[in-house]
């Protein structure tokens, strides 16, 4: 029997593991998707899948009725901020192994479907898109640890806890959906979460935390000299442009305010690693109270093969746990895409052969 697809605005379960709204694909649903994958790869073998993503936003629709119905639901009401879609058609032992440096490459079948799954599913949210200051522009993106980067505030780190933070949160173009699809977890390492939804502040603290106070740096990986040293830099003046704006971000930052949109469901900005200690009285004291409050409400969210975490970056924040790595091929393995709502605010700053690729 088919299964019934979700009105707007009726609730998920909740996983028991961690309490993130979840569906669960039926064997039919996830051989569907299987098919689907498979016959997007096969129609132009030859041709990046990144160089389709139009093509792909239209065969999106064919996706099962329920797995769309679900998405419409998340990307029209916010729902907890996050989503898990699980028992997607992966198979972790076809996937090839982890890859160790970023300059690895990653061509298993199984990996390939991966990434299709990946922008199909986030063609129904809104449009994917990738950055042309981190790793060339790379529209899929692979985590996993990198040895030498073991305590560093990087997706490549493992000994040190990737403290919870929205994705890319100093881009004035910064991703409305993140999603990290799982490939391997043999060590069940969790990906950490927590939803503004769930954070109860005074009104006096709200107030200072919509106010333009703060200041958010880019991120290592966004950087000249990072990128030079894993992937290489491209050496077009675009890519040299993006890395002119990452470092004017660095060296003149701009105040934006944590909190912003309605007040009774605000989106959030906010990566305590790389907010500068230079705030005064009530600014210091409102990010220390939405730090703790969201520290007390962090969930461990452990993604085996085929389960998807879909965070709503703008009302939801995500991390990850230590944990040993191997260096090995059987590490830790998660493949991600970013999510715009609207491609439209990037006009003029698109570039890529795709398009896609924002400074």
């Amino acid at each position: 029997m088919q299964a019934i697809a979700p009105r707007v605005g009726e609730e998920l379960p909740l996983r028991p593991a961690d309490g993130v709204p979840y569906l669960e694909l039926t064997e039919d649903e996830s051989r569907a998707l299987r098919t689907l994958a498979e016959d997007v790869l096969a129609a132009a073998p030859d041709l990046p899948l990144e160089q389709r993503l139009e093509q792909l936003a239209v065969v999106a629709h064919a996706v099962p009725e329920r797995v769309r119905a679900t998405l419409v639901n998340f990307r029209l009401t916010g729902g907890s901020g996050g989503l898990v879609l699980s028992n997607l058609p992966i198979d972790e032992t076809l996937a090839g192994p982890t890859p160790t440096a970023y300059t690895d490459e990653v061509t298993s079948p199984e990996a390939r479907r991966a990434a299709a799954l990946l922008l199909l599913l986030g063609s129904l949210l809104g449009d994917p898109v990738s950055y042309l200051s981190q790793q060339r522009g790379r529209m899929v993106l692979d985590l996993f640890p990198i040895k030498g980067h073991e305590e560093q505030q990087l997706g490549s780190s493992s000994t040190v806890n990737l403290e919870w933070h929205n994705e890319d949160a100093f881009h004035p173009l910064r991703a409305d959906w993140i999603m990290l699809l799982g490939l391997r977890n043999h060590d069940k390492v969790p990906t950490t979460f927590a939803s503004v939804n769930d954070v109860v502040l005074d009104e006096h603290v709200r107030e200072r935390l919509f106010a333009e106070d703060f200041v958010i740096l880019p991120d290592e990986s966004h950087t000249a000299a990072f990128n030079s040293s894993t992937t290489g830099v491209g050496g077009d003046g675009r890519q040299d442009e993006a890395f002119r704006r990452i470092a004017e971000m660095n060296e003149v930052p701009r105040r934006t305010a944590v909190l912003s949109g309605d007040p009774e469901s605000p989106f959030i900005r906010i990566d305590p690693a790389f907010m500068p200690s230079d705030l005064q009285g009530e600014a210091v004291a409102a990010l220390d109270s939405v730090t703790k409050e969201i520290d007390a409400n962090l969930r461990d969210v452990a993604l085996a093969p085929g389960e998807l975490l879909i965070v709503d970056n703008k009302r939801a924040v995500h991390g990850r746990r230590p944990f040993a790595a191997r260096y090995d091929g059987t590490d830790r393995w998660l493949r991600r895409i970013n999510v715009v709502a609207d491609l439209r605010r990037a006009a003029g700053r698109r570039f890529g052969e795709n398009g896609r690729a924002l400074v």
